[in-house]
Order: structure tokens, then C-alpha cells, then sequence
């Protein structure tokens, strides 16, 4: 008979049911260890709790299981439990997840991160001697502002808690990171504050730095779900490429999925049997749901293929079709980034898009002068219209050429227009009539067309960005400018460090100092 566990979580009151199977497949393995005091239950929705034991591990099933019922009536429950977001404990949690388990919706969804670094970083909580700790310490410094000199355990707990917290956003932070979290710290305890530090913060950031490359080397040994660290290690590298410095791979667009790790119990040559299953049913009709399914299910497989390989653009056409479909690319887009893209996009353009296009036109010489061969924005200029115009004005502004993004072509001129665009590396067609009605908007790509008939010049630079994020491609050189504009304002995605002319725009149009 199933249990049923009542897991209250931060949706509220989802009732999950599981099967005894894994639960005594955890109990037979972890009892071979009698040190072990807490048991990870899986449940469905792809998620767990943590069952503290203070006496070990019961002598029987039943015992286990009327500690889950002790523990879980009721128990809060945060799907972004970060104590389980590492895989430390690899051996438990595999036993506890053999094939014949628990179905989830995405069977290798725990291999992922699901959110981008946030906006501001929350400090998580310690454990609790070290809460008690800095309570008593924010206390004392608000009373008399001495400050608390930390135990080594309780140093080891602050920087072991924030590594974990760190990593279930990024692998790599950057040094705008370390210190993001780092004054996050001294703001949250202003006990912790450093004498002599210009930010009272500078040598947290130094021991997080410090701790972050151990957190690292810690996982690449034990943990099984740890490709995005070991892949960058000489042995798995090429012998051309076997020096430390050379070819790293590392997300360099804050793509959240940049290198995920295979789903548990997977093979490369498992998941190429799913790749060609997959094949099959892309010729089937109405079957975007399965193909969806199968897609988000070799994700992983994919993505390592095409940054481990650099995979020609002909060869993923043959090999992975499906991602070449408009609802494919944007699907994953969101699995690299975790970001929805359109919607995100859209919402940002026009949030500011009436302003962004009379700061660029205000602008004098050169830019001035190319804005006057754009349309006028009327009171009943079209959204269609003027979102066209404001990208437009970015690509302007950032003293880059429309004409290397956009290539506009009439009816009369298609035949010349397809010679044209095979030598193009990456451009948008527009192809309009002698009304200047748009007939067709497409992609092109190392000189094919892998998308056509999209609605908008707006929503074809939408898709073009998902294309070079799902296929790991460089920003054009001529346009790199514009693309981290549209990175980092429109998609929020690694806003810190832009460049100056990204940056001077921004600050026009949110009236920053």
C-alpha cells in the first residue's frame, strides 16, 4: 500500500504519494552505514525532504516509516531546500532513485538549475548554534557596536551554507558576485562587519573566493552529477587542448544549464537511443507534446554534444531537427537560461520603447542622421511597427549597422535576395511587396534558412537570440554590442559589467546617475 505523505509546500498543501519500493531500497543500502542519521525521501514533483534520525537508522522498514509519518504531520517544506540541492550525499540519493521508482516530469530536471543569480541575494539560513550565534551578535553590535569574532566552526558553517547557496546559482561567480554576496552578509549581521575594510565586507569575499574553489574540487570527487566542473579538467580534455587554461568551458551569457550532467542512471549511448527515438517522432503529426517531452529529456545529452563538439550547424539540422522548430528553440532557451524568452522580451521593448527611440533620436551626428531614414512614430503607430523602429534605434546607438542584422528585400528581388543570404552568417530577412507589406520574415544561419513566416521583425531578433544560446554561437562581432544590449536590459541575464555604450543608454532610460 502506498503512504501518503503530506508535504506542506510554498504552494500550499500538495499532497504527494510514493511507493514503499525506494524507500526500503534506501533503508537496505544506508543501513550498511551506521553513521548515517538522515534519509533523503524522494517524492513526486521531483522533490524530497530530509529525515533527521538521531538514533541511526531503525532496525526495520516499519520503524522508518513511522518516522516519516512522526516527521511529516505537518512539515514545511521549501522545493529550494538548499541543503539537497548539492548531491553530497551521491550514495544515498542514488539508491533512493533506481529506474524503477518514482515518475517525475523531467527526468533529469534535478541535474538543473532552475533560477538565475537573483536580483538580491537573500543570505540563507545557518545552522542553528550559528543563528543563535548572530543573533545575539547583531544584538550586542546594535547596543554597543562591537563586533563578533567568529568560531572556526562557525566560520566553516557561514562559508560552507553560502558556497552551497552560491553554487545552486552558478559555478562559477564572477568577483561582482563574491562581493554581491559578500555585503549581502555584513548587511544581514552587521555583526560580522570588518574593521579596516572599505566595505566592511572585502575579506568575506576573499574566504568566499577561497571556499568556492574547494566547494568545486570537493564535487568534481564526489559528486556524480558534476560534468559542468569535471569537463574542464585536463584528463577530459582533447590533447590538443590539455593545459588547464586552454578551452575552458564555462557559461560566458549566464546560461544557468551550460553543461548539465546526464539524467541518473543514463549513458551517452542511452540517451542517443532517445535521440533517434526522437527522430521517428518528429514525423509524426500532432505530436508536439511527445516531441517536447523527449526533447527536454536528452537536454542535457544535447547541450554537452554541442559544446564538448562545436557540432556544425548541417549535422544538428540532421541530428536534432526538432530544436529547429520556433516552439523548440524557445523551449530551450528557457531549459539554458531558465528564463521564458518572448515573453520576457516583449515585456521589456515595450516597456521603454516610445522613450528608447526619442533618446536615440535626440542624439546628433551620424545617429542623428541615420535616424531620419526610420519611419515617425505616430499616436497610432502599430506596436508591430514601433517595436521595429526601437531595435533599430539600439543597433544606432550602439554605432552599429542595421543593415548587418536586418537584410530587407522586396517580392521582385527574392531570387537575388537567396543568393544574397547564403553568404550571410547570421542575418534576419525581411521580404516586403512594393506596398512595403511584409510577405515573409526569416533566420538565416551559416548561410541557410532554418525559420521563416515568423510574425515580426521584433520576434524574428527574439528567436535569433534563442538560437545562439541553444546552439552555443557567438554574437556577431559587427553586432556584439546590440545582442548584449538585448542580454543584459531586455533578458536581465548577467546586467552586471556592461559595456559603456550598453551602459550609457540603460542609465538614459531609467534615469540612473
Amino acid at each position: 500500500t502506498p503512504l501518503t505523505v503530506r508535504i506542506l509546500d510554498s504552494s500550499g498543501g500538495n499532497i504527494y504519494i510514493f511507493s514503499l519500493n525506494p524507500l526500503i531500497a534506501a533503508v537496505t543500502r544506508i543501513s550498511k552505514h551506521g553513521g548515517v542519521k538522515r534519509l533523503p525521501v524522494i517524492l513526486e514533483e521531483d522533490s524530497r525532504i530530509k529525515l533527521e534520525l538521531p538514533n541511526g537508522i531503525p532496525s526495520s522498514v516499519d520503524e522508518v516509516i513511522q518516522e516519516i509519518k512522526n516527521f511529516c504531520e505537518p512539515v514545511e517544506y521549501s522545493v529550494d531546500n538548499a541543503n539537497f540541492q548539492r548531491q553530497d550525499d551521491s550514495s544515498m540519493s542514488s539508491s533512493a532513485c533506481s529506474g524503477d521508482t518514482l515518475p517525475v516530469s523531467s527526468p533529469s530536471s534535478d541535474t538543473y538549475r532552475k533560477e538565475q543569480w537573483p536580483k538580491v541575494f537573500l543570505i540563507p539560513t545557518f545552522s542553528h548554534s550559528t543563528e543563535t550565534q548572530l543573533r545575539d551578535g547583531n544584538a550586542e553590535y546594535q547596543r554597543s557596536q562591537v563586533r563578533l569574532t567568529p568560531s572556526s566552526k562557525m566560520l566553516s558553517n557561514i562559508l560552507e551554507t553560502l558556497a552551497d547557496k552560491v553554487y545552486s546559482y552558478k559555478s562559477y561567480p564572477s568577483d561582482a558576485d563574491f562581493s554581491e554576496v559578500a555585503e549581502a552578509l555584513t548587511q544581514t549581521h552587521p555583526c560580522l562587519k570588518e574593521p579596516g575594510s572599505f566595505n566592511h565586507s572585502y575579506g568575506w569575499k576573499q574566504r568566499l573566493k577561497t571556499k568556492m574553489y574547494n566547494y568545486r574540487t570537493y564535487l568534481k570527487s564526489h559528486s556524480s552529477s558534476s560534468d559542468e566542473l569535471t569537463v574542464n579538467t585536463v584528463k577530459r580534455k582533447l590533447p590538443t587542448d590539455a593545459h588547464p587554461a586552454k578551452n575552458i568551458k564555462k557559461p560566458r551569457r549566464a546560461e544557468s544549464n551550460h553543461y548539465p550532467s546526464l539524467p541518473f542512471n543514463e549513458t551517452p549511448e542511452s540517451m542517443e537511443q532517445e535521440r533517434v527515438a526522437l527522430l521517428s517522432e518528429v514525423k509524426k503529426r500532432n505530436n508536439v507534446q511527445t516531441i517536447r517531452q523527449k526533447m527536454a529529456q536528452t537536454f542535457s545529452f544535447r547541450r554537452q554534444e554541442i559544446v564538448d563538439k562545436k557540432t556544425s550547424l548541417h549535422e544538428m539540422i540532421e541530428r536534432w531537427p526538432a530544436l529547429f522548430e520556433v516552439h523548440e528553440v524557445n523551449e530551450e532557451f528557457l531549459r539554458v537560461t531558465t528564463i521564458p524568452l518572448e515573453a520576457r522580451f516583449m515585456q521589456k521593448l515595450d516597456e521603454k520603447c516610445s522613450e528608447l527611440i526619442q533618446v536615440v533620436r535626440k542624439k546628433g551626428g551620424a545617429i542623428r542622421e541615420k535616424t531620419k531614414l526610420l519611419p515617425i512614430v505616430e499616436t497610432d503607430t502599430d506596436t508591430t511597427t514601433k517595436r521595429e523602429i526601437a531595435l533599430k534605434c539600439v543597433i544606432l546607438n550602439m554605432g552599429e549597422s542595421v543593415e548587418d542584422l536586418i537584410k530587407e528585400f522586396l517580392v521582385s528581388e527574392k531570387e537575388e535576395a537567396g543568393q544574397i543570404l547564403q553568404q550571410e552568417t547570421i542575418a534576419i530577412f525581411v521580404i516586403r511587396d512594393a506596398q512595403a507589406a511584409t510577405k515573409d520574415i526569416g533566420i538565416i544561419l551559416e548561410g541557410q534558412e532554418v525559420v521563416n513566416k515568423l510574425a515580426s521583425v521584433a520576434n524574428a531578433v527574439a528567436i535569433l537570440l534563442s538560437f545562439l544560446y541553444a546552439l552555443n554561437l557567438e554574437y556577431p562581432k559587427t553586432l556584439k554590442l546590440t545582442f548584449e544590449y538585448i542580454q543584459k536590459v531586455f533578458m536581465e541575464l548577467d546586467p552586471k559589467g556592461m559595456a559603456t555604450k550598453v551602459k550609457k543608454l540603460y542609465d538614459q532610460l531609467y534615469n540612473r546617475a
